[in-house]
């Protein structure tokens, strides 16, 4: 079995987009992002597609794309943090791949959010109310479906350098295993 396609999964903030690029490079393949690409099918920002056709109206534009992804060779994909929550995405992901979650603790993922460039308002999950209650709560709703991955690592005390050689590592383990080291 190839293993042809690396999966980031975990909540927002735990830095799947921002470590999919240097992986992505280290391997010579491509880095996408879910989130990026549902926004460029859609023509629209996550955030008024949510506001639009609620949240279920995003998830089957993520559905569209993760079926399109899953049969694209030689990727690194950022997953939203929600990816995980249909099986159909999850039995996609582990089709061919290695899935790793990167995860966080509540208060890392939430200091991240406020100094990154998107701010809590274009987060649509988190609006409204106190957003650590918030990032606590669906964390740990979501935490058996991030706990199927490959892989686990905690980013909170790592550089995305130190992220990168993990996962790398695990990687190359895991196709040296299955016979398809690269």
């Amino acid at each position: 079995m190839a293993i042809e396609r690396i999966w980031l999964t975990g909540f927002m903030g735990t830095g799947k987009s921002r470590i999919a690029r240097p992986l992505a490079a280290a391997l010579d393949w491509t880095p996408l992002d879910i989130d990026t690409m549902i926004e460029r099918e859609a023509g629209d920002s996550i955030a008024h597609i949510f506001k639009e056709g609620g949240e279920g109206a995003f998830r089957a534009l993520e559905a569209q794309v993760v079926d399109n992804v899953s049969r694209m060779p030689h990727v690194v994909i950022a997953t939203g943090g929600g990816t995980v929550l249909s099986q159909a995405n999850r039995d996609l992901m582990h089709r061919d791949a290695f899935v790793v979650c990167l995860d966080a603790q509540p208060e890392t993922i939430s200091r991240r959010i406020m100094e990154s460039d998107d701010h809590v308002s274009e987060r649509p999950l988190l609006a409204g109310g106190d957003p650590l209650s918030r990032i606590t709560e669906l964390k740990r709703d979501r935490e058996p479906l991030y706990q199927q991955a490959d892989l686990t690592i905690t980013t909170d005390d790592l550089t995305p350098d130190e992220i990168t050689h993990r996962i790398l590592l695990a990687y190359r383990e895991r196709t040296a295993l299955a016979g398809s080291a690269p």
